[in-house]
C-alpha cells in the first residue's frame, strides 16, 4: 500500500517540475489533480476491502 503513495508522489513531483507555470499549463495541473483524486479514491476502495 505504501509503495503506491510513494510512486504517485514521485510522479506528481515530476509532472510539476516539467510544468512549472500553472498560468500557462493549466490543463496539465488540472489533469494531474484529477489523476491524484482518482488514485486516492481507488486506494481507499482497495484499503477498505
Amino acid at each position: 500500500m505504501k509503495n503506491y503513495w510513494v510512486l504517485s508522489l514521485i510522479i506528481g513531483l515530476i509532472v510539476l517540475f516539467f510544468f512549472p507555470e500553472p498560468e500557462t499549463n493549466f490543463l496539465s495541473y488540472f489533469l494531474t489533480a484529477i489523476f491524484f483524486i482518482v488514485l486516492t479514491i481507488m486506494l481507499f476502495k482497495k484499503f477498505k476491502k
